[in-house]
C-alpha cells in the first residue's frame, strides 16, 4: 500500500498542485500518471493510460465551462476525466460534473486532504481509480 500525499506546511504553487495531485491519483491506482509538459500540457495537466486530470488551484468557485471543457477533452480523448480543485464548485457546475460522469476531486494541500466534491468524486475517492 502507497504512504498518502504529505501535506505541504504552506499554500501550494501552481506546480505544487500539479505534483500533489499526481500523488494522490498514484495513491488512489494510476501508478503511470504523468505530468504533463509540451506539447500535451495545453489539454491538460496530468494523464495517464485510463485518466485525464486538470487541477484548479484558485481560491474561487470552479465554473460551468471548465467542467464542459473537461469532459469534452475527455470524451474525445477515451479516458475519464477527473478535475482537482482547491476552491469551491459553483452548484450548476457540480450537477453537470454528475451527468457527464467527471469526477471533481477537492484538495487542501495544507491539510493533506482529498474529499470527493460530487457524486462521482465521492464514488472514485473511496473506491480508487484501478476499479472504474
Amino acid at each position: 500500500m502507497l504512504d498518502l500525499p504529505q501535506p505541504l506546511p504552506w499554500r501550494a504553487s501552481d506546480q505544487e498542485a500539479v505534483e500533489l495531485c499526481r500523488k494522490w491519483m498514484t495513491y488512489l491506482g494510476a501508478p503511470d500518471v504523468v505530468v504533463a509538459s509540451d506539447p500535451v500540457k495545453p489539454i491538460c495537466d496530468l494523464y495517464s493510460s485510463r485518466f485525464l486530470a486538470w487541477v484548479d488551484n484558485r481560491r474561487g468557485n470552479l465554473g460551468l465551462d471548465a467542467v464542459e471543457k473537461a469532459a469534452a477533452t475527455a470524451s474525445a480523448d477515451g479516458r475519464y476525466p477527473l478535475l482537482f480543485l482547491s476552491g469551491g464548485i459553483l452548484p450548476e457546475a457540480q450537477d453537470r460534473a454528475d451527468v457527464l460522469g467527471l469526477a471533481l476531486l477537492r484538495f487542501d494541500a495544507q491539510g493533506g486532504n482529498l474529499d470527493g466534491a460530487n457524486r462521482v468524486g465521492r464514488q472514485l475517492r473511496l473506491s480508487g481509480l484501478a476499479v472504474n
